[in-house]
């Protein structure tokens, strides 16, 4: 009986640290892997959005990639990073998240370029370095959210807008139309 009950308080430890099967994209894998593909950082945002034309992209992907894999993956697994159109926002994410948990000599960068999409790539490294990239994660995370980052990088069109619109003053003939603007078709009396 005590041994029964040593073992399966061993089993329960054993399940409770394992972090099983992990798929961002939802496809079947086994729990040697963190699979982060296919188009990592498109399935990253689709619970997190980021609006186009936000600044600091790369440093928001990374931080979100790392989030996800905290939460789901381990050390020793096999991690899985992909890029379809092989953009520069990708490639220096990561760089970034294989820089945190990876030995830089286990680092691969495979092309898995088809004929519609040429520059597409894939990154895999064995997670080497969990848990002191878990304790850089929650130090970034409580000095900057990533949320926060998101926020202060996004383009403001409201904010722009206003600050033309407070900037000139506007003519009182403004928006009317005249002979020159129906006729002529020249443009109208703003000074835009």
């Amino acid at each position: 009986m005590r041994r029964f009950l040593s073992g399966m308080g061993s089993l329960l430890i054993a399940c409770s640290l394992d972090a099983g099967a992990v798929s961002l994209s939802g496809r079947p894998t086994d729990d040697s892997v963190c699979d982060l593909s296919p188009m990592t950082n498109y399935y990253l945002t689709r619970t997190v959005f980021v609006p186009v034309g936000t600044m600091a992209v790369s440093e928001i992907y990374s931080r979100l990639a790392l989030k996800f894999i905290e939460k789901k993956c381990k050390n020793s697994q096999l991690l899985v990073l992909h890029s379809e159109f092989g953009e520069y926002e990708d490639e220096r994410s990561f760089r970034n998240v294989t820089s945190e948990l990876c030995s830089v000599a286990d680092v691969q960068r495979e092309s898995t370029a088809t004929s519609e999409y040429p520059h597409s790539f894939q990154v895999k490294c064995k997670i080497s370095k969990f848990q002191e990239a878990r304790l850089r994660l929650a130090a970034a995370e409580s000095e900057k959210p990533v949320e926060a980052m998101i926020a202060e990088n996004a383009p403001s069109i409201n904010g722009r807008d206003e600050k033309i619109e407070q900037s000139e003053p506007r003519d009182r003939d403004c928006g009317k139309l005249g002979f020159g603007t129906v006729v002529l078709g020249l443009g109208g009396r703003c000074p835009r």
